[in-house]
């Protein structure tokens, strides 16, 4: 693995070096970069950084904002944490730790099947255990936020090469004093096969509904099947909310031990006056589970099951892109990686900008690959538009004779 120290910054955001980017999603670009102190200290940091034509949308930038408000009142040691909110230049920023890791969603991917038992019952005990901080913290003036986390699934599941599990991505959560107003807004977040049954029903939210979220993901880690996906999003809302059954792990994987389907039944609970009353209900079960089976791990063996899970990942160089971040644009100029991004999210908004991208780049294949027999043919058939618009336009404006006036007729008698 190379040395990222030696990897010259590609640009500045604030006062950290930018070295490459690691991922851009519909709302915000996810940079890897530097912070630098006295006598070459630094470390690493992820900076997660408003994309440049999001800047103009007061929606998003309000969403981006109470994130960060959220987030700063979160201090766990599962929970991935916020060091500062800035602003570069008009774009706002969120500078976080790096975890270095694999999230849950590619382990259960890279598997293909159920991933080990203690392995995964220490990882959502420590999840479980972030879920109660933030449902129970409280703002600097010891007001209760009773935050909603809303959208827990295993791709915001990180595990760390250290053996660390976080809990990432309170980008869509909910604090009480807001949850009346987005719960009647119809804003439902989230994955569609991860969401609560009183989401759906737009009901008000406390922290059960994550823990049934955190229920289906656990089920998905211990059996490689995720309960309620369907072929669309109709039956995928319909098995949640009007199926009653709850399904039980061990039909799919029998060797699954009793204590831990019946763990699960409760956190899948459709009623949520039947599932666990807290995300720290759930954590003492998952403890007492390990404690019972001798499956209690600590962060290095959690760190030597994943270096027999993906010994390739471990050791490899994050997957940085080093071209320098886009610029500030204005809103109907996005750049060509953010087209690129809504067109694989499947967003509607810019399905033409990406059209338009593939005819620049098909344009720019026929005039740059096909030689001057392609560029001829291009020019030909421009030729030919323009001289069929000209054509139209001469019949249109072209001066007409005057006719005779039509004779009347004799008035009948």
């Amino acid at each position: 693995m190379r040395n990222l120290a030696d990897l010259e910054p590609i640009a500045k955001i604030g006062r950290y070096d930018v070295i490459g980017r690691l991922a851009s999603g519909g709302m915000a670009e996810i940079f890897l970069a530097r912070e630098s102190g006295p006598h070459t200290v630094h470390r690493h940091v992820v900076i997660k950084r408003i994309l440049p034509h999001m800047t103009d949308d007061e929606r998003m930038v309000e969403m981006f904002v109470h994130e960060a408000k959220l987030c700063m009142n979160l201090s766990h040691p599962h929970i991935c944490p916020i060091y500062e909110f800035g602003d570069d230049d008009g774009r706002f920023f969120l500078a976080m730790e790096w975890v270095r890791g694999v999230s849950v969603r590619e382990l259960i991917d890279r598997a293909g099947g159920p991933l080990p038992v203690p392995f995964v019952a220490q990882v959502f005990a420590d999840v479980a255990g972030a879920l109660h901080h933030a449902h129970t913290c409280v703002d600097a003036s010891g007001k209760p936020l009773a935050i909603v986390h809303r959208d827990v699934n295993p791709e915001n599941v990180m595990v760390g090469f250290d053996g660390v599990t976080k809990l990432l991505d309170f980008g869509v959560a909910a604090a009480a004093t807001e949850r009346k107003h987005k719960t009647e807004a119809g804003n439902l977040k989230g994955k569609f096969a991860y969401i609560s049954p009183e989401q759906y029903q737009g009901l008000a939210l406390d922290g059960r509904s994550d823990v049934f979220s955190l229920g289906v993901s656990m089920f998905e880690a211990l059996t490689g099947t995720n309960i309620y996906s369907r072929a669309s999003e109709y039956e995928t809302v319909a098995a949640i909310v009007l199926d009653p059954e709850v399904p039980s792990a061990r039909e799919l994987v029998p060797e699954l031990s009793d204590d831990l389907d019946r763990i699960l039944a409760r956190a899948l609970a459709k009623e949520r006056d039947e599932r666990y009353p807290s995300a720290d209900a759930l954590q003492a079960d998952l403890d007492a589970f390990n404690a019972r089976a001798g499956y209690r791990l600590r962060p290095s063996d959690v760190a030597a099951e994943l270096r027999r899970l993906v010994p390739d990942l471990v050791d490899a160089d994050p997957p940085l892109d080093r071209r320098p971040p886009t610029l500030r644009r204005k809103a109907s100029e996005p750049d060509e990686d953010e087209v690129e991004d809504h067109r694989a999210n499947g967003s509607a908004e810019l399905r033409a900008m990406a059209l338009a991208v593939e005819a620049d780049e098909d344009t720019e294949e026929l005039l740059g690959k096909r030689g001057r027999g392609g560029r001829l043919l291009v020019w030909l058939s421009v030729l030919v538009i323009l001289a069929s618009l000209a054509v139209v336009g001469w019949v249109v404006t072209r001066p007409r004779a005057p006719t005779e006036p039509a004779t009347p007729s004799a008035p009948r008698p």
